[in-house]
């Protein structure tokens, strides 16, 4: 499905060629006039642009100058008599993709189309993976032997074979992305594009831009894509990560992308058709949401329709020694001897992994940077000590081994470690009084005890009188 815009000066041949690309599910916009074809080009999201060469009002040359000041990948077909050949020729050296001769054969203009657009759908795809491959940090594939895990394998197994919409829901870490990409990849449309976006990192009209894209003339302060990353995912799957925090406006964007498969640029009057799989996730609590109003209940039907629960770390404990393998194997590239001490694992699997599969995977790649496997160096919270010095003096040789912005990262590190843990030692858990006592806000220590691995429950009880330690830190 795409949308078409057929230019030439003679109506009959017009409708002739919007009823034969309708018969392929395009959609169809007409120009009688190069003018006309340069305002639509301007003010709409098109797929590929047929176009006369002569036509009044201007030369199809003028229509082809429009497009390429719209969107490098738009394809232009040039229709042509033959005593233009010549200028069609030129045509070709200036960026359109192919001319056909006049009288046309519909089945050639149909053919034409088909690999026009085909070639553009590569286009699109080899650009959101030069820049995935540029962002990804990557977290390995899904490892696991657990129950929970299995359970998780094979719903995956059977919504993939699906197209209906997927919510995976769980904590903060666990890899949803994860399990969305291997529903992707086990699916039909597993040869072309799996596009990610995370809705929480971006501001809402930003985040409008970023997925729906926006039409040519529309005057922004910053620098933004005529494609969005829906266009971007047609025919393939977008993975719409942290969908509890989409604004209202955008909700019903989306909702209508569900049910009416269009999506409407920002600036643009016309919708344009769309082929793709959805897949969402969350940590949040969308029955809250929902009650507080916070999402639109048709919204949150239309996508628990598969829903997948990511187990959290705590739950799949089983699963520890495995990952352990799996990430000193990915992170050292097989270039390391470390290697965990069954004491050490017996540690772990106790600890209660607030940050979830993420903090572990931070735990060994920091243990191959500095090449040790002591739990006291690696996981304060787990064996904390009593001084940052204490600390300091175990690994200061390895330390030197890296670079300055690295080392004091490290030392940074440990020292809000050994802090952090002192006062949460000294509170029994409390993190509202440990705030006080740090004198930094109660939400921002929230998020810097997750960025550190620590869990205030494993300090045991409150104070007398003292708030109760959080049950689980936020993501």
């Amino acid at each position: 499905m795409a949308t078409i815009l057929v230019a030439d000066d003679e109506a009959k041949l017009r409708k002739i060629l919007t009823l034969a690309l309708m018969e392929d599910g395009h959609e169809i916009l007409e120009a009688k006039d190069a003018t006309e074809a340069v305002e639509i080009i301007q003010n709409t999201s098109l797929s590929l642009v047929i176009t006369d060469l002569r036509m009044p009002g201007g030369w199809g040359m003028e229509v082809l100058k429009a497009v390429k000041q719209t969107s490098h990948y738009i394809p232009v077909i040039i229709l042509t008599a033959y005593g233009t050949i010549e200028n069609a020729v030129e045509a070709l050296k200036n960026g359109a993709h192919d001319y056909l001769l006049k009288p046309c054969d519909l089945d050639e203009i149909k053919m034409a189309a088909r690999k026009a657009l085909q070639l553009q759908h590569l286009e699109l795809e080899n650009r959101y993976l030069r820049e995935e491959l540029r962002q990804h940090t990557g977290q390995g594939e899904l490892v696991g032997k657990s129950p929970a895990m299995l359970k998780v394998f094979e719903l995956i197994r059977r919504v993939a074979q699906g197209d209906g919409t997927v919510l995976i829901r769980g904590e903060s870490g666990t890899g949803k992305e994860l399990v969305a990409r291997a529903i992707h990849f086990q699916s039909p449309r597993a040869e072309r594009s799996f596009v990610s976006v995370n809705c929480s990192a971006t501001p809402p009209d930003l985040l409008d831009l970023e997925l729906f894209g926006r039409v040519r003339g529309l005057r922004l302060n910053q620098a933004s894509p005529t494609t969005g990353k829906i266009e971007l995912a047609n025919g393939g799957t977008l993975f719409l990560d942290e969908i509890g925090d989409l604004t209202p406006s955008l909700q019903g964007k989306l909702l209508r992308l569900i049910e009416e498969k269009v999506i409407e640029p920002v600036g643009g009057t016309r919708s344009k058709k769309i082929d793709v799989r959805i897949i969402v996730s969350t940590n949040k609590d969308l029955e809250e949401r929902v009650r507080k109003e916070a999402m639109r209940s048709d919204l949150y039907f239309r996508l628990n329709v598969l829903p997948i629960g990511v187990p959290p770390l705590r739950e799949r404990k089983e699963d520890i020694p495995l990952l352990i393998n799996h990430f000193l194997r990915k992170k050292s590239r097989g270039n390391t001897e470390l290697k965990f001490s069954s004491e050490d694992i017996e540690a772990m699997m106790r600890y209660h992994w607030p940050g979830n599969v993420r903090e572990l995977q931070n735990v060994v790649e920091r243990a191959i940077v500095l090449n040790t496997t002591d739990l006291a160096a690696l996981m304060p919270s787990i064996h904390p000590p009593l001084t940052p010095g204490a600390q300091m003096g175990f690994h200061q040789k390895e330390l030197l081994n890296l670079s300055y912005k690295e080392a004091k990262r490290y030392i940074l590190d440990d020292f809000e470690r050994v802090f952090f843990t002192n006062l949460l030692r000294k509170t029994g858990g409390n993190v509202s009084r440990a705030a006080q006592l740090a004198q930094v806000h109660r939400k921002n220590l929230y998020v810097k005890l997750t960025e550190l691995g620590i869990d205030p429950r494993q300090f045991g009880p409150p104070e007398a009188g003292g708030e109760e330690s959080s049950p689980a830190l936020p993501a």
